[in-house]
């Protein structure tokens, strides 16, 4: 009978060790989690208050004493210059800079136990930065990354996928001039927002979704706050964010994610429909384009002279075209091109049309008339260009050479500052 009590409150211990254990590990997740977004709404609203230009080192030195203890930066940090970021991440989240505990990190993401998951938890990071330059604050940029827990990924996906699945992440950062997004919004796009651009990775939709948000320097701050405006609520909430736009409201506008199947990691995958699909929209009128705006984003800014056109057949499609056109580069508006005043170059917008569209590009070079044209070359999403390369162009990269172009030409590089990407 002694025996049968004691194995009685062997028993009993050990169900309340291990129920208390349970609820140890539930609190520390939701405490870390609770932790991580309070701090993440705190540090958001003290970026909302950097003025790019105006907020002095002082400012800064305020916002490095507040959060030094997830605060770091390279090299020397002085009112000269200096790249200070800030970056908070959950317990399992790897970051070289914060020490871990390897054997809690294993327990909490066990394949098959992960407790982690069960009790709240998210791999989730929050980063910030900004750069000073002279005295003053001159770059800020922000990101936040957040992941889905497998239970809920698409019961099709394999183990390895799953393993190499991708956070979801959210990118808005300042540029001088142009983005460095391989992807990013076409000058089209800024007829609707001349302030920012909006890209995504090509390879990016179905198990992980990235957007990548690129302001100017010269946006005003309420619409930096609006475009940094997150949720952090994905942060600990049970019910896991799934989309883009529920990490960041103002996204819903930009359609980057359309399909559900690349809006949900659980939506499943559509049968391919049948090529062509449904016929393309006519482009966007270039008029509506702030020229400003190109002017402040263009690397090259060149006035050139026509001197004869030509239409260009696809050979490998004879239904699609090209115009070509011979032209003079009379001089460089904006820094040294590798084209030299003087030469003569083929100029067109490398993109092959059908009779239709090429009818209704903007682009009709006349010759004997000079015109204003943003180049491509030599920047991150582009290839190497020289002095024989041919004058490449974007649609919308070409406008006449007049007296109220060049007035808007002048607004858009007050807007450009000395800084190097």
């Amino acid at each position: 009978m002694t025996f049968r009590k004691w194995a009685v409150r062997v028993v009993r211990l050990a169900v309340v060790a291990a129920v208390s254990l349970v609820l140890i590990a539930f609190l520390a997740v939701q405490i870390q989690q609770r932790m991580l977004r309070w701090r993440a709404e705190r540090l958001l609203a003290d970026m909302h208050q950097i003025r790019l230009y105006q907020s002095t080192w002082g400012d800064a030195q305020r916002l490095m004493h507040r959060w030094g203890g997830w605060g770091y930066y390279d090299g020397s940090c002085t009112t000269a210059s200096c790249k200070y970021e800030i970056e908070m991440d959950s317990i399992v989240r790897y970051n070289p800079r914060v020490p871990r505990h390897a054997w809690l990190v294993s327990l909490l993401t066990h394949d098959r136990f992960n407790l982690y998951q069960w009790f709240g938890g998210r791999v989730a990071v929050f980063h910030a930065s900004f750069t000073v330059h002279d005295g003053t604050i001159w770059r800020e940029s922000t990101w936040m990354g957040v992941s889905v827990p497998r239970r809920r990924m698409r019961r099709h996906t394999d183990v390895d996928t799953i393993l190499n699945f991708d956070d979801f992440r959210l990118d808005t950062l300042c540029w001088r001039r142009e983005s460095p997004a391989a992807s990013s919004d076409s000058d089209e796009s800024m007829a609707g927002h001349p302030y920012y651009k909006v890209g995504r990775p090509d390879g990016c939709k179905i198990l992980c979704q990235i957007v990548s948000v690129y302001y100017s320097t010269r946006t005003p701050p309420a619409e930096i706050e609006r475009l940094t405006s997150y949720d952090f609520s994905c942060f600990t909430r049970f019910n896991p964010c799934a989309r883009i736009v529920d990490l960041l409201p103002a996204a819903e506008e930009w359609h980057i994610y359309d399909n559900k199947y690349e809006s949900s990691p659980t939506v499943p995958m559509p049968r391919p429909r049948p090529f062509p699909g449904p016929p393309a929209p006519l482009p966007i009128p270039c008029s509506n384009i702030p020229v400003w705006a190109q002017a402040r984003d263009a690397r090259y800014v060149l006035t050139i002279e026509a001197l004869s056109t030509k239409i260009v057949k696809n050979q490998e499609n004879d239904r699609e075209y090209r115009k070509v056109t011979k032209v003079r580069v009379v001089n460089s508006l904006k820094e040294p091109a590798p084209w030299l005043p003087g030469a003569i170059v083929n100029a067109d917008n490398r993109e092959w049309f059908d009779k239709d569209w090429l009818s209704s590009q903007d682009e009709h070079l006349v010759p004997g008339r000079r015109y204003i044209v943003f180049a491509i070359g030599n920047d991150s999403r582009q290839e190497l260009v020289t002095k024989e390369s041919p004058l490449s162009f974007e649609r919308c990269g070409l406008r006449e050479d007049t007296p109220e172009i060049r007035r808007e030409l002048e607004k858009g590089f007050a807007q450009n500052d000395t800084l190097k990407p």
